[in-house]
């Protein structure tokens, strides 16, 4: 046991040091002085060489997810500036958003269409080195459809049973529950995690009817400062083969203005369906502040989206407005 214990030590120590790449994380070592304290008692005893532990005791360290001062990375709550967590999908943030989406024209579809989108982001504290946070986000939109120009086929291809007659339609869409185990890197941070669409639509026009798997992965490059840049990603497999696979991404684009503004692309994603060969990629600029009111700190932004012919095939937004405010609640 006494022979095992250095080599033990050895192999921590220069998995969560700083001279190994990774980020010391406070779950490794909850207080510098166990640490301290864990160094003199193995010189001591003869365990460990004097050279193992004792630079990570000297200079400064830093926690994972943490910069020099103690908060949150670029694109956290450094400073007390939300504004970088509140445009960044893996940031330590918990978000209560609604969100609200007015269409008025749709490719062929005729009226206009608008999504009332509910939406909680909780990050959860794993106690991992490696993935020190689970950011997870659930999404649960009401929907009014345009009138499309046609039968509308859901579910598997040229199956009759899922043809369903023209007209506007409201209610419930299917719920979409992603997450990210979250990875900080000196760079930024970068994250994988499961997901899964649930068909709680309370139409058929409203969703796919169908249990969906939905990996999901996202890469923040943050250290040009005022500049977020990156990507998030969800690929969805049906479960029960009643729906269609498809891929979709959101480019990361953000430029922070200061005083919590900030500016650059939305948040919509842009859809691809592998089966039937549609596509969605709008073209969009979302303009944003971070503000606080009375104890409570609000992102509120206003998205406008645009979709030219060529960058759509099948039903699709021409032109659509977002208005979003979202309750924002730092990590501990």
């Amino acid at each position: 046991m006494r022979r095992l214990l250095p080599l033990t030590l050895t192999v921590l120590a220069v998995y969560c040091s700083p001279a190994s790449g990774q980020i010391l994380n406070g779950s490794c070592f909850q207080r510098l002085g166990e640490l301290d304290l864990l160094d003199r008692s193995s010189r001591e005893q003869g365990l460990l060489a004097p050279d193992v532990l004792s630079p990570m005791l000297e200079g400064d360290f830093v926690l994972r997810g943490q910069d020099d001062s103690g908060q949150g990375m670029s694109g956290g709550t450094s400073g007390g500036d939300l504004a970088g967590a509140a445009t960044n999908p893996t940031s330590d943030l918990s978000v209560y958003q609604v969100q609200n989406t007015f269409i008025p024209s749709t490719y062929e579809a005729s009226g206009f269409a608008h999504t009332l989108s509910l939406q909680a982001v909780m990050p959860l504290k794993t106690g991992m080195c490696f993935f020190p946070t689970w950011v997870t986000r659930t999404t649960l939109p009401v929907v009014t459809t345009a009138d499309p120009d046609g039968a509308i086929p859901i579910g598997p291809p040229n199956d009759s049973d899922f043809l369903y007659p023209l007209d506007n339609q409201s209610g419930l869409s299917d719920l979409v529950f992603i997450s990210i185990f979250n990875h900080p890197t000196e760079w930024g941070s970068w994250g994988i995690g499961p997901g899964f669409v649930a068909p709680t639509a309370t139409r058929p026009e409203l969703g796919e009817q169908s249990w969906k798997f939905s990996p999901t992965f996202a890469v923040v490059h943050t250290a040009i400062p005022t500049w977020q840049l990156g990507i998030l990603g969800v690929y969805n497999f049906p479960l029960d083969g009643r729906g269609t696979d498809s891929f979709q991404f959101q480019p990361l684009i953000v430029k922070q203005l200061g005083e919590g503004w900030y500016t650059g692309w939305g948040d919509d994603l842009w859809a691809f369906n592998t089966e039937s060969g549609n596509f969605d990629m709008p073209l969009q600029l979302r303009l944003g502040k971070v503000h606080k009111i009375g104890k409570h700190n609000y992102n509120i932004f206003v998205t406008g989206a645009y979709t030219p012919d060529d960058l759509r095939k099948g039903p699709a937004p021409e032109w659509g407005i977002k208005f979003s405010i979202s309750l924002l609640i730092p990590g501990s």
